[in-house]
C-alpha cells in the first residue's frame, strides 16, 4: 500500500501543469540551454583570466564588457543592434564648453582630441603635471627633456652608485674606445668580479680602486647596456637635480619623466585645457571629447550650418533634431535618416528612395525606440547566411553517416576533392563555351561526384574489409588536403595553378559558371515560385477542398511566404553576394530528411545504423548500406565544397577548406543529427564567425573567444546530463538515447 502511493505522487499526476508542460517542452530545448551555459561561462572565465592576470576584477566593468562583446557579436552576425538616438541633451557637456567661444567645428575636432588626452591621464594629474613644469620654469625644455630621459636609468643604477663612479667614467673616457671596449669584453659574462678582472680594470683606471667589486661590475655592465657617453650623461644629471632640490624618487622627478614621455608642448596643452573644463564643471573630459566629436561630424555631414560650434549647438541643433534621426554609433560614428517617422530606411550617401541613381538597397533599417533606435544591417545578415551554407551542407553529411552508425570524419578531404574538380570544370577551357544553364549544374555535379568517391572509398573498405571509417577518413583527409595542395602548386608541370595570380590558387571561374546570386534574379520569379507552391500545396490537398475550404489556408500561407521569402533575400543582398547555395542548401536538408524518413532505402539506413545485426536477420545488404552512407555523406559534403567554389571564392586554393570538416562534426552533434535542426545549428555556427571580427574589435576581447563558446557548446552537447541537471530537464528518452547511440557507434568498429 506504502509502495503504490509512493509511486502516484511521484508519478505524473502529481505534477502541476507548468511541470508538465516544462517535461514535455524542454528536452527540445537542449541545444539551445547548452548554448546560453556556454555563454555564460565564457562570460565567468573571462573573469578569472581578468583576476589571474590582474589579481583583481570589476565584476561590473566585465559584465558590461562582456555585454558589449556579446552585443557586437549579435550585430555583426544577423544585423541587429540597439543603439542611442542623439537628443538636445545629449551634447550638454560640448554646449558648455563651446558656450561663449567662437570655435570652429576644426578646433572643436582639436579640442575633442586634447580632451581624450586629459581623460586617458586624468584632470588632476594634468593639472599636476602643469603645476610642475611651472616650477622648474628654470629649465628649458631640451633640458627638462634630457632631464627626464635620464631619471629612470638614475633610479635603475641608484644615485649614490652614480655618483661614486664619475671618476671611474671619467679616466675611461680618456682611454681609446678600444681599449674600453675591451674591457667591457672582460667583464660582460662574470657573475662576481674576479681578480683578476679588477687588476686589468684598475690598471686601465686607477679610480676603479675606490669602487667595491659589486658598484665596479655594475658600472661596467652599465656601460655596456648604453654607452660611456650615456651614463656619462646620467651622471651628470645629478647635478641638475641637486639644484633643483631633487633626488631621482622624488614626486616632480618622477612626473617630469612621465612629461618627457608625453611632451612639454603637449602637456602643457593639456594642463590648460583641464584646469578650463575643471573652471566650467566640467568632471568627465573622454564624455566632451565624445560629444566635440560627435558635433564635428554633425558639420561634416551639413546637419549643423552655423559660423561656429557654439551656434550651431545653441540654435540649430534641437530644430535639426525635430525634423532629423541621429543615431549614436560606436566610436563616435553617426548615423542620419532625414526624416521624422519612426520607422525607416538609411541608404548610402544619405541617398533617399526616390533618387534614380539608387539600387533600392539601404544600408540600415530603423525603428524608433524612444531616445533609441533599433537597427538592421542587412548585409551583416548577408555576410552570415554565407558563412553558413557550407557549414549546414557539411554538418548535414556527418548526421547521415551518424545515421547509419557511422562516424564520417572526412567530410574535410571530401570538401577538398570537390573543390578541385568543381574549380576545374568551372574554369577549364573544355566547357568554356557552355550555357549558364549546363555549366553551373556542371560544376555542382563534379563537387558532389569528388565528394561521393572519396566519401565511397572508406565505405567500401569498411563494408567488404571491416576497416574503421574513423581512421580511413583521417587518412583519406591528409591525402585530399596535399593532393590538392600538390595540384594547385605545382609548376613543373603547371596542372591547376594560374601562373598570373600573387598567391597559389586556380584561375577563376568563368561567369557562366558562377552561381546566380539574388540580386540578379528578376522579381517576377519570386511570384512565379509562390504561385507554384501555391498550386502544389492545393493540389495535395483537393480532397480536403471539396470538404472544407479552409484546408486551403496553408498553401496559400506559404505561397505567399516563398513570394516574401524570394524578395527578403533580395533585399538583403546589399553587396549582391548572397547566391542560390542557399537554395540548394534548403533543397539538401529536405531531400537528406525525407529519403531518411520516408523511404525505403532511407529506412535500411537507419535500421543498419541502429542494430546492424537485426537489419542482417531481416534481409538488408549491410555491406551495401555501409557503402551507400559514406557515399551520400560524402556526396553532400562534395556539394558544400562546390557552393563554395561557385557562389563564394570562384578559385581553388591551398588551405581554403581548413577546419570546415571538423566544425560540421559539431555542427552536426549541435543539431543532434537531424536534418530538421541542421539549419538553425548551421546558422549559429556561421553566426559566431561572422560576428568574431566585431567583437574584437568593439570589446577588445581576443577573436578566440568565439572558439572557446563553441567549443563549451559541443562539451555541454556531448555531456548533456550537466545541461539536464542545471536546467532541471528530464532524462533522455529512449529516442534520444538511441539518437545519441547511433551517432556513437563509429567509434565502436
Amino acid at each position: 500500500m506504502a509502495e503504490t502511493t509512493l509511486r502516484n505522487v511521484r508519478g505524473p499526476a502529481a505534477l502541476d501543469p507548468a511541470a508538465r508542460r516544462w517535461k514535455r517542452i524542454s528536452p527540445r530545448l537542449v541545444p539551445l540551454f547548452a548554448v546560453v551555459t556556454a555563454l555564460i561561462v565564457s562570460m565567468l572565465f573571462m573573469m578569472v583570466v581578468k583576476f589571474a592576470t590582474t589579481g583583481s576584477v570589476d565584476v561590473g566593468g566585465q559584465l558590461n564588457t562582456t555585454g558589449t562583446a556579446y552585443s557586437a557579436l549579435i550585430e555583426g552576425s544577423i544585423g541587429v543592434v540597439v543603439n542611442e538616438a542623439l537628443t538636445p541633451n545629449s551634447l550638454n557637456l560640448a554646449k558648455t564648453y563651446v558656450a561663449g567661444t567662437e570655435l570652429s567645428p576644426r578646433e572643436a575636432n582639436v579640442a575633442a582630441r586634447t580632451a581624450a588626452d586629459v581623460g586617458a591621464l586624468g584632470i588632476d594629474t594634468a593639472i599636476r603635471y602643469g603645476e610642475v613644469l611651472e616650477r622648474r620654469a628654470s629649465l628649458t625644455d631640451d633640458e627638462l627633456a634630457t632631464l627626464g630621459g635620464a631619471i629612470p636609468d638614475i633610479q635603475r643604477i641608484g644615485e649614490e652608485r652614480l655618483l661614486a663612479m664619475q671618476p671611474l667614467l671619467a679616466e675611461l673616457d680618456a682611454l681609446e674606445s678600444d681599449a674600453v671596449s675591451a674591457l667591457i669584453e672582460d667583464t660582460a659574462e662574470l657573475g662576481t668580479l674576479t681578480a683578476e678582472a679588477r687588476a686589468t680594470i684598475e690598471a686601465a683606471a686607477p679610480a676603479a680602486k675606490d669602487l667595491s667589486d659589486t658598484d665596479l661590475l655594475a658600472a661596467m655592465r652599465a656601460i655596456q647596456g648604453a654607452n660611456l657617453n650615456a651614463v656619462q650623461k646620467w651622471a651628470e644629471q645629478l647635478d641638475v637635480l641637486s639644484a633643483q632640490e631633487l633626488s631621482s624618487t622624488s614626486p616632480d622627478a618622477q612626473d617630469i619623466a612621465a612629461i618627457q614621455a608625453i611632451g612639454f608642448e603637449d602637456v602643457r596643452e593639456q594642463a590648460a585645457f583641464a584646469e578650463n573644463i575643471q573652471a566650467l564643471g566640467i568632471l568627465d573630459p573622454l564624455a566632451l571629447s565624445s560629444q566635440l566629436r560627435i558635433a564635428n561630424d554633425l558639420y561634416d555631414s551639413e546637419l549643423l550650418t552655423g559660423e561656429n560650434v557654439a551656434q550651431g549647438l545653441s540654435s540649430e541643433l534641437e530644430p535639426m533634431l525635430q525634423n532629423t534621426l541621429v543615431i549614436l554609433r560606436p566610436n563616435n560614428q553617426i548615423l542620419f535618416a532625414r526624416s521624422a517617422s519612426a520607422v525607416g530606411l538609411i541608404y548610402a550617401e544619405d541617398k533617399t528612395p526616390d533618387d534614380p541613381s539608387d539600387d533600392n538597397r539601404p544600408e540600415v533599417a530603423y525603428l524608433r525606440l524612444g531616445n533609441s533606435a533599433l537597427l538592421f544591417f542587412p548585409a551583416n545578415l548577408e555576410n552570415m547566411l554565407i558563412r553558413s551554407i557550407p557549414f549546414i551542407i557539411a554538418g548535414l553529411a556527418v548526421a547521415l553517416g551518424f545515421k547509419a552508425g557511422l562516424f564520417n570524419i572526412g567530410a574535410e578531404g571530401q570538401l577538398y576533392i570537390a573543390g578541385v574538380l568543381a574549380a576545374w570544370v568551372g574554369f577549364s577551357p573544355i566547357f568554356a563555351d557552355l550555357s549558364p544553364w549546363i555549366h553551373v549544374p556542371l560544376v555542382i555535379v563534379a563537387g558532389i561526384l569528388g565528394g561521393l568517391v572519396w566519401g565511397g572509398i572508406p565505405g567500401l573498405l569498411k563494408a567488404y574489409t571491416g576497416a574503421h571509417e574513423v581512421i580511413n577518413t583521417i587518412m583519406l583527409n591528409f591525402i585530399a588536403v596535399l593532393l590538392a595542395d600538390w595540384l594547385i602548386k605545382s609548376t613543373d608541370p603547371v596542372i591547376l595553378l594560374d601562373p598570373a595570380a600573387s598567391i597559389p590558387r586556380t584561375p577563376y571561374l568563368v561567369d557562366a559558371a558562377k552561381l546566380p546570386t539574388f540580386a540578379s534574379i528578376p522579381p517576377v520569379l519570386f511570384v512565379l515560385a509562390g504561385i507554384i507552391v501555391l498550386a502544389l500545396g492545393l493540389w495535395r490537398r483537393r480532397a480536403a477542398l471539396r470538404q472544407d475550404t479552409r484546408a486551403a489556408i496553408r498553401p496559400i500561407v506559404y505561397g505567399m511566404l516563398t513570394g516574401v521569402a524570394g524578395f527578403f533575400l533580395t533585399w538583403i543582398s546589399t553587396r549582391g553576394a548572397l547566391h542560390i547555395g542557399l537554395l540548394l542548401m534548403i533543397f539538401a536538408v529536405w531531400f537528406t530528411g525525407w529519403y531518411l524518413n520516408r523511404t525505403t532505402p532511407g529506412f535500411e539506413l537507419r535500421t543498419v545504423g541502429a542494430n546492424p545485426d537485426a537489419a542482417r536477420y531481416a534481409g538488408m545488404n549491410v555491406p551495401l548500406n555501409i557503402f551507400l552512407a559514406m557515399a551520400l555523406s560524402g556526396a553532400l559534403a562534395g556539394l558544400a565544397g562546390a557552393i563554395e567554389i561557385a557562389g563564394v571564392q570562384f578559385a581553388m586554393q591551398p588551405g581554403l577548406y581548413f577546419g570546415v570538416g571538423f566544425d560540421a562534426i559539431a555542427v552536426a552533434l549541435l543539431a543532434r543529427t537531424n536534418p530538421r535542426n541542421m539549419i538553425p545549428a548551421g546558422l549559429l555556427w556561421g553566426a559566431l564567425l561572422a560576428g568574431a571580427g566585431l567583437m574584437q574589435t568593439r570589446a577588445e576581447i581576443s577573436i578566440d573567444l568565439v572558439k572557446i563558446i563553441q567549443a563549451l557548446i559541443i562539451m555541454f552537447i556531448a555531456a548533456d546530463a550537466i545541461i539536464r541537471f542545471l536546467w532541471r530537464v528530464p532524462e533522455a528518452s529512449a529516442e534520444e538515447k538511441e539518437a545519441t547511440l547511433m551517432a556513437s557507434t563509429g567509434w565502436g568498429g
